[in-house]
């Protein structure tokens, strides 16, 4: 029999290593490992797995938003998370994935949600609709920003003008209901929507 062919997208690398061993032991082939979501995606691009476990907040281009263009692409996703919030459950199933597991649960989870994701199961019960939620590019140009990223920086890592930059921005602050800069980066940070390293807000998130 074929084993099934893994990538691990996480931005820790005991994690991933972790991770890796666990797929291993339980005859999966890791065929290949990355630590943000734009690594991620060229990964897979050049791979072709058939299911991806991606880490929910990755910097640069979230787990998320990552699972949204492997599905389109036929890849699997199972979504890793430390914390067990209905709200990321409910993100991870409206991207497409497969399964959402807990990084607390025992690797028999994982190994599990993997064997079934590959056979075409969803695990994840369907979302209830959520109209505020950002579009996939808005997320993108959210965590940009939350790098720091310039507006013409976003422009040209994106491959879109300025003035669609400077839309899609405009959008995201709208259905967060922030009126500056800061205040959406904030947001979107507090809500785990974006990851940016060592930040410190008033909610925890994956």
């Amino acid at each position: 029999m074929v084993p099934v062919r893994t990538v691990i997208v996480d931005d820790h690398t005991l994690v991933r290593e972790g991770i890796a061993r666990i797929l291993t032991e339980a005859g999966f082939e890791v065929v290949g490992q990355a630590a943000s979501g734009r690594e991620g995606w060229r990964l897979v691009r050049d791979t072709s797995p058939d299911v991806a476990v991606l880490d929910a907040a990755l910097p640069e281009l979230s787990g998320v938003d990552l699972c949204r263009r492997l599905r389109r692409r036929g890849v699997a996703v199972v979504v890793l998370s430390m914390f067990d919030d209905p709200a990321w459950r409910a993100e991870a199933a409206r991207a497409g994935a497969a399964a959402y597991v807990l990084k607390g649960d025992p690797p028999v989870s994982l190994v599990d949600a993997v064997r079934r994701a590959a056979h075409g199961e969803v695990l994840l019960p369907p979302p209830p609709p959520d109209a505020s939620s950002l579009t996939a590019r808005e997320r993108e140009v959210v965590q940009l920003v939350a790098e720091g990223k310039k507006t013409s920086e976003i422009a040209h890592l994106l491959s879109r003008s300025v003035a669609t930059v400077r839309a899609h921005k405009a959008s995201a602050m709208r259905k967060l209901g922030a009126h500056t800069t800061a205040a959406l980066v904030r947001t979107a940070l507090d809500r785990g929507l974006v990851c940016i390293p060592n930040y410190e807000g008033g909610h925890e998130h994956p």
